[in-house]
């Protein structure tokens, strides 16, 4: 679930921050001075080197985390057969002095459609004191005491507030949760990228039984800023002043529109779903962001949310009145609304039609290890089936600190062949 798992133990696993992993490589990437070349997986008696895809790994990548990939080597994994520098017995050679460069990588994790058992829903409300899931509304950063409601029910232009802006609803004292599970997402759920389908009920008998419903589309965007749409295209949050602003502190939101409650400012030509699902959805795909703000000299016409979503914690906070008040649940003319209930409560939708779409990334911080086998460098083996004649075949690199201690290992993925005189770079890349 976007919960933590439950335990029967207080033990807690902490991760690093970006920051936390900076600092580690910071402070002792230097230790990284040399490296070895190895042919461990070599056998010079046959002619034919091992081919892409066929070369043995040193560890599985199933990691402690669900969905995630382990980076870590058992001690006692060693290179066997190590190639020569020059002439034997050296084996070590330092690594370029650039290689303690640091750089942060964003790798996408790609699409995911989270349905079933791993998109759950919850109704929280700020009245009900007895229910444990009303701490959710200091953990979304939703405004609890007076004060802090009064600046979602006061008028902009007369004591600063939020009532004539979009985000006026984060104020409500009802909210709809949709938690995606934490199986199906990376660090961080791509803020400008989610489409999330709902049913909701559209009328009632006089005794309150439902006689219709229809389904509400959402996507997600970003307010309107003074950025390039360009800028806004590489953006994986809102980074504006707004959610200072609006939750005291920077957290990492999007926030989720729908034409099915007002269309980009409000003109009916315009839809939320311009851009979707494009590689740059604002620049190219003409994707819309949200006007904060009415400026009826200009045309712009301030827009409307339907919530709020928390990119790091999975939890998308519904809180359009509509749709909270009517959100359609076993609704007898549409079995998709059929509804299951977990252990914890929370009740899922059986069937699949009702969805959330999602990208996610990976913030890495990454080292880069340069090493240079030079002309004259590497070309002769400890390999006891090696003969002078042949070309070493590399399969493996360490790298070690000045002591000889391997710190890291990499293989290759096929056999990369190698003369006296040839020059091979190899780029290893430490990730934290």
């Amino acid at each position: 679930m976007g919960f933590q798992a439950s335990a029967t133990s207080v033990t807690i696993r902490a991760r690093l921050t970006k920051l936390g992993r900076e600092e580690i490589l910071k402070k002792n990437n230097s230790i990284f001075s040399h490296f070895i070349l190895g042919d461990s997986d070599a056998n010079y008696y046959t002619s034919e080197p091992l081919p892409t895809g066929t070369v043995p790994v040193n560890s599985g990548n199933l990691a402690f985390i669900t969905g995630s990939s382990s980076d870590n080597i058992a001690s006692g994994v060693g290179v066997n057969s190590k190639l020569y520098r020059t002439i034997s017995p050296r084996t070590q050679k330092k690594v370029e002095p650039n290689s303690t460069t640091i750089t942060p990588i964003t790798r996408q994790i790609g699409e995911t459609t989270v349905s079933g058992s791993n998109l759950t829903y919850l109704t929280i409300s700020k009245s009900a004191t007895t229910s444990e899931f009303t701490n959710l509304f200091r953990s979304l950063s939703l405004p609890l005491n007076s004060a802090n409601i009064y600046n979602f029910t006061t008028a902009l232009t007369v004591d600063g507030g939020w009532s004539e802006t979009p985000f006026s609803s984060l104020g409500n004292s009802n909210v709809l949760l949709s938690v995606i599970d934490n199986d199906q997402y990376g660090e961080l759920i791509d803020g400008k990228s989610i489409k999330m389908t709902l049913p909701v009920y559209t009328g009632y008998t006089s005794g309150g039984t439902a006689t219709g419903s229809t389904t509400y589309t959402l996507y997600s965007t970003f307010p309107k800023t003074n950025k390039p749409n360009t800028v806004i295209d590489s953006q994986y949050k809102d980074t504006s002043i707004y959610p200072n602003s609006l939750f005291g502190n920077q957290i990492n939101v999007s926030y989720l529109v729908s034409d099915d409650i007002q269309k980009p400012n409000n003109d009916a030509t315009k839809s939320w779903s311009t851009g979707y699902d494009s590689y740059k959805p604002f620049s190219q795909g003409g994707k819309e962001t949200i006007n904060v703000e009415t400026i009826a000299s200009t045309g712009i016409n301030s827009d409307k949310i339907a919530g709020v979503a928390y990119l790091d914690k999975g939890i998308i906070a519904i809180t359009d009145q509509t749709i909270v008040d009517n959100i359609a649940t076993n609704f007898s003319g549409d079995p998709s609304t059929n509804t299951i209930n977990d252990s914890l409560g929370l009740y899922f939708y059986s069937a699949d039609s009702y969805n959330t779409v999602i990208d996610s990334v990976q913030n890495d911080v990454v080292q880069d290890i340069v090493c240079v086998a030079g002309v004259g460098q590497f070309y002769s083996t400890q390999n006891n089936t090696f003969d002078i004649n042949d070309n070493v075949r590399i399969s493996e690199i360490a790298i070690t600190d000045g002591s000889n201690n391997v710190l890291a290992i990499g293989k290759t993925d096929r056999h990369v062949i190698k003369t006296k005189n040839e020059m091979i770079i190899f780029n290893v890349q430490i990730v934290i």
